[in-house]
């Protein structure tokens, strides 16, 4: 039978002097700022100025099986941060000639001999990603370290706020009292628990939506409080989901993603306690991790044109994804989780070709991105789910309102201003391929997204005259794919000096180029609104 929790009061240095510790492998890194530490100084300066004790909060412990060290389930950071100011003022002794002392200190608090392991061993293990760092300021090699690591970050405020209180070796008694204040005076909260998930559920009622945690935190704690016996697994397959995102932000943004793929709409803030909602059990903590994995290849697949998740569907959809990267569309991201989830693979892939042509359509005419087209997207992806839609005709209905018609479509594509040129390939490319389809077959046109071909701006940047022609020119009726080779030789020549060099393209908008005696400011107008006919076909609203 597991024992009850124990909760107690105790002080920071006396439980680096204590206890073996060490932050379990799933938690995250060492965080504090700049801002963090000095906050943290400038309080225990101020309870030492009033001789007063200074209480920091809760930490919350899973109690070790015999002879292992405790894990910190909360509290990461000011333990952390309690022993790199430790160090610091042991390194201070050193410098000024008090060896005992500073041997004295190492002994105590940071690394000493512990008869049950026979051997002489760290008190504070912190996470891999730290633990080097931690290392390197045991051994006194702070100067090893990265500049913008956090560990040194952290050690260089510690000794600047220690050297304004002890300048000189004769003032290093102030050093002492700043660790005596430490195991004497700075108070903790402890609740030590009979194990990890035990640990979780006490830290989830003490922390509900805590300050200093990001909303990935919360949700990996919840989750990992819920676990119970299903802990070993759980844990395991979210050190696998968030070894796949950078930033927790980025690792959040997918959960909510794939949240909203099954329940409709949720904003950030709102995530949390959805997800409360949804994982009641330890059994549903299993299942709903297990969704997480499978979800995050399809979301991953999505970014990745390249992905190997593509090459079993007989029709081609890479310009559909590079349009997902190049206009960065994310919030049909969660209508796509469902389908590639709910329909058989090639169903759902002929819905992202249709995804993307809408979601192009809707961008020109601002209707991607506002809080319409996410509530929008999301009701489509509930749908999918829940089997209410179940063909492209159903999300058609569903996301209506955010596909503009060919009228509305046109004429945002006309008056839609400069163009990035990364959009610009994409954008062309579609539109070659509509002018082509019907004609008589020309060369085969390259790769479009390849380095080899380039945006030439038919009226030159160099000789832009005027603010009328300043607005047209990085427009698309401007704008033309064309070989970098052939591109190479055009630098910045007059318009007549480069038609015979659009003739040699592979691309046939750019061939119709040169067919014109002239490249003014109505032509580039008169193209745009060619373009704009032909964008109608390119990306069709049905």
């Amino acid at each position: 039978m597991a024992q009850e929790t124990e909760f107690g009061h105790d002080e920071l240095g006396h439980i680096l002097a204590d206890h073996l510790l060490q932050v379990p492998r799933f938690q995250r890194s060492y965080s504090w700022d700049k801002g963090n530490v000095e906050e943290f100084l400038s309080d225990l300066a101020e309870a030492r100025r009033k001789d007063v004790s200074y209480f920091v909060g809760t930490v919350v412990f899973a109690d070790p099986k015999e002879g292992e060290r405790r894990d910190i389930v909360d509290g990461q950071q000011r333990l952390a941060t309690t022993a790199i100011l430790i160090l610091a003022a042991r390194d201070l002794l050193v410098e000024y000639d008090k060896s005992e002392q500073a041997k004295k200190t190492t002994e105590r608090y940071l690394q000493g001999y512990v008869l049950s392991e026979e051997s002489v061993m760290e008190r504070l293990i912190l996470s891999a990603r730290d633990q080097d760092s931690y290392d390197a300021l045991l051994a006194g090699k702070a100067d090893s370290l990265a500049e913008a690591d956090p560990i040194l970050t952290c050690y260089r405020i510690c000794r600047e706020h220690l050297l304004t209180l002890a300048p000189k070796a004769s003032d290093y008694k102030a050093l002492l009292e700043v660790i005596g204040q430490l195991e004497k005076q700075v108070q903790v909260l402890v609740a030590v628990a009979s194990d990890l998930p035990e640990a979780y559920v006490i830290f989830e009622t003490l922390n509900d939506r805590g300050a200093d945690l990001t909303t990935a935190d919360l949700l990996k704690n919840y989750l990992f409080s819920q676990a119970k016996a299903n802990f070993g697994y759980v844990e395991s397959k979210w050190m696998a989901l968030e070894a796949n995102f950078e930033r927790a932000d980025e690792l959040v943004k997918f959960i909510r993603h794939e949240y909203i793929s099954r329940h409709g709409p949720v904003t950030t803030r709102k995530l949390y306690r959805a997800i409360q909602g949804d994982i009641t059990s330890a059994a549903r903590a299993k299942t709903y991790v297990s969704e997480l994995v499978k979800a995050q290849a399809i979301y991953r697949a999505v970014k990745d044109p390249e992905s190997t998740y593509w090459n079993d569907l007989s029709f081609d959809v890479r310009d559909a994804l590079l349009a997902y990267r190049r206009f960065g569309f994310e919030s049909s991201l969660p209508v796509l989780i469902a389908a590639f989830r709910t329909w058989n693979k090639p169903n759902a892939g002929k819905l992202l070709l249709k995804l993307a042509k809408w979601s192009v359509r809707g961008q020109f005419a601002g209707r991607i991105g506002a809080s319409l087209s996410e509530d929008t997207f999301g009701e489509a992806a509930k749908a999918i789910s829940t089997k209410t839609v179940t063909n492209q005709t159903g999300v058609r209905k569903i996301l209506a309102p955010l596909i503009p018609t060919n009228t509305e479509f046109k004429n945002a594509f006309v008056s839609y201003g400069p163009v990035q040129v990364a959009r610009a390939k994409y954008l062309l490319a579609m539109l070659e391929r509509a002018y082509g389809e019907g004609k008589p077959t020309g060369p085969p046109m390259i790769d479009w997204s390849s380095k080899a071909v380039t945006i030439e701006h038919v009226l030159a940047k160099s000789a832009v005259k005027t603010d009328s022609e300043r607005a047209l020119v990085d427009t698309l009726g401007n704008l033309a794919l064309l070989e970098k080779k052939i591109n190479h030789d055009l630098g910045q020549k007059a318009f007549g000096a480069k038609v015979g060099s659009y003739q040699q393209s592979s691309f046939p908008l750019t061939v119709s180029l040169g067919t014109r005696s002239e490249w003014t400011e109505d032509q580039i107008t008169e193209r745009l609104h060619e373009l704009g006919d032909l964008a109608c076909l390119a990306w069709p609203a049905t």
